[in-house]
């Protein structure tokens, strides 16, 4: 997840496809990403349930009761951050099901999903983002740990640095990050197959106090 500085554009990314059911407006093709932001995405973006939620919803459309159920809350919990998520433009409703006793609404998170996550917003919001999408990355690279698959680990990159930048050259910078960023879109499947591989891209680029 980025936190950016205020003249850095940030983003941060949470899915490379695209999914459409019958009855919904088309998903934009993986060149045509989807893009959401503003202070509902930061909200929604500081529990770290919602972050489980986002990464859940990004591989395949599921009901409120089926992410109580994977998250281990209660459904009138499931509901309510669901609702935090479609209130930001970050959860859509995918399809209807019907079952026995009534119809059962499907959510998804766009697999083309970028959310563009600013500065505008008070510190202890950012506070609260930053530890929500913390806790749940510690959680899933210690899942990863846990299980550790030597043929996927040669492709797993931890890297971090401090850099020193001109003011000119911030631009640039980000611009670069966001090249990276198209590439991936460009990489990713439009749909997960038998053989594909999920992974996560976090992308950092924030100005650090001195």
């Amino acid at each position: 997840m980025a936190a950016g500085d205020i003249d850095i554009p940030t983003t941060t990314h949470v899915g490379l496809s695209k999914m459409s059911s019958e009855g919904q407006k088309p998903q934009p093709a993986l060149g045509q990403p989807v893009r959401v932001g503003g202070l509902a995405a930061m909200r929604a973006l500081a529990h770290p349930t919602r972050v489980r939620m986002v990464n859940l919803l990004r591989s395949e459309p599921l009901s409120a009761s089926e992410l109580a159920r994977r998250l281990k809350i209660r459904f009138g919990s499931a509901q309510f951050h669901l609702q935090s998520l479609r209130r930001a433009g970050i959860a859509q409703k995918a399809a209807e099901r019907h079952k026995r006793g009534g119809t059962e609404v499907l959510f998804e998170v766009p697999r083309n999903l970028w959310i563009d996550l600013g500065p505008d917003a008070p510190s202890d919001m950012r506070q609260a983002m930053n530890l929500a999408y913390v806790v749940e990355l510690l959680r899933r690279l210690n899942a990863d740990a846990a299980e550790p698959d030597p043929e996927d680990a040669e492709h797993d990159v931890f890297t971090t640095r401090e850099i020193e930048l001109p003011s000119e050259a911030v631009p640039a910078a980000a611009a670069a990050l966001h090249e990276f960023e198209d590439r991936l879109d460009k990489l990713a499947l439009e749909v997960p197959t038998e053989d594909s591989i999920p992974f996560a891209v976090s992308v950092l680029f924030f100005r650090v106090p001195r």
